[in-house]
């Protein structure tokens, strides 16, 4: 099993954040931006491409490499940013995207008032995805009420579903031949990252919004092997598709 794990392209909040978009309050679940938007067709022609990916695993034939991602399954989560990007991807590969419930940012889908204060918020509904997205498959227990639907999650809700998240996939494709994909987000590929491979939080590392163990650029890929028992990160925060003036947080 080969494990990429894929940061979404940039989204109006990203933006905000650095100062670059336009100025106004957050969104619980932003757009892309025109430049998130080119940086996903950027994604999807690397990925698409039969020599797009020649890091390879150690203990490969190197006389025999496989330089081509060869994706068999590509998830994204139900957060707007997340499945506007992973549909690019999913088109240049010819495969489903596959919704998945679970696998969305830490916190949540939120509103945050004046005073700080984060409430959670239902997000949409299936009859918006079946409209907007009527491509995806999507979650089985997706219904009328919002997928998210939920408090505002805590950090000790956020690392229990991230352990959870791990344990299923590894229950879905490990010992396999699978490669997947997971369009995702940048604190989730962070844990997941420290989940799959059994890295600790340092905790200087959380003490400021943003810092993490392992940062994530917009659309950037990481990877992760199983071969046997092991677990490898072959590489990490792989921008090599965009250009340089392309590359955001």
């Amino acid at each position: 099993m080969k494990l990429y794990l894929i940061r979404h392209g940039e989204s109006a909040n990203n933006a905000f954040d650095s100062g670059t978009g336009e100025q106004g309050a957050r969104v619980p679940d932003p757009e892309l931006t025109e430049i998130g938007h080119q940086q996903a067709k950027l994604l999807a022609g690397h990925m698409a491409d039969p020599q797009g990916d020649p890091l390879q695993h150690p203990s490969t034939n190197r006389r025999d490499v496989q330089r081509e991602f060869g994706l068999t399954h590509i998830y994204c989560s139900l957060m707007t940013r997340s499945i506007l990007t992973a549909q690019y991807v999913a088109q240049a590969c010819g495969l489903p995207l596959i919704a998945h419930a679970e696998i969305f940012e830490s916190e949540g889908v939120y509103e945050e008032a004046s005073d700080g204060t984060k409430t959670g918020v239902p997000g949409p509904d299936r009859d918006y995805f079946s409209t907007r997205f009527s491509d995806i498959q999507l979650p089985e227990t997706l219904g009328d009420g919002g997928w998210y639907n939920r408090p505002f999650e805590t950090k000790d809700k956020f690392l229990r579903r991230s352990k959870q998240i791990v344990q299923e996939f590894l229950h879905r494709h490990a010992g396999t031949d699978d490669t997947v994909a997971m369009v995702i987000h940048g604190d989730l590929i962070d844990q997941l990252v420290n989940d799959f491979v059994g890295v600790e939080r340092r905790p200087a590392n959380y003490d400021i919004h943003w810092v993490a163990n392992w940062a994530v650029h917009n659309t950037a890929i990481t990877r992760i092997d199983f071969i046997a028992e092991s677990r490898v990160v072959v590489y990490t925060n792989r921008t090599q598709h965009l250009p340089p003036e392309m590359i955001t947080w």
